[in-house]
């Protein structure tokens, strides 16, 4: 019985903790409450250029973090330096290809024409870019754990 119950809070802590990463970045649920189509497709598309400049903030953030630490171990002759390099270009490999992916999602809902193509540019937009912050959220996350002072991103 004690198995099932810790298994269940467990859960429950899983749940909450997911969801608190999600609803970090639900900025555009306001533009839902417009009624017309304009001011909608206005709504949505600053929620989305507001998305992406904190993805590219973020991005810069852990890139600049690493360069510093592909610097000082230059500096020092370190063991990490191979490491460190290899996320660096990981991380600019995997930028390079998640704004080929939104461009595409993007371009994807662009062919349609009408009053609603914008609005659904702009979501495609702003559910990529919430799916990369909490991407590079983890990545935070994951090298907080190693005590850095990768924090300041967040």
């Amino acid at each position: 019985m004690k198995f099932y119950f810790t298994i269940l809070i467990l859960m429950i802590f899983s749940i909450c903790n997911s969801q608190k990463k999600t609803s970090k970045y639900e900025i555009d649920k306001k533009c839902y409450s417009l009624t017309q189509q304009q001011p909608l497709n206005g709504c949505l598309t600053e929620k989305a250029i507001i998305l992406k400049k904190k993805v590219e903030d973020k991005y810069n953030c852990i890139l600049n973090y690493l360069q510093k630490k592909i610097e000082n171990c230059n500096k020092e002759k370190c063991e990490e330096f191979e490491y460190y390099k290899k996320h660096k270009d990981n991380l600019i490999s995997s930028q390079k290809t998640w704004r080929t992916l939104k461009k595409q999602n993007a371009e994807f809902w662009d062919g349609g024409g009408g009053s609603i193509t914008p609005m659904y540019i702009a979501e495609s937009v702003i559910q990529d870019c919430k799916d990369r912050l909490n991407w590079l959220d983890n990545v935070i996350e994951e090298a907080e754990q190693g005590g850095t002072e990768i924090s300041k991103c967040q």
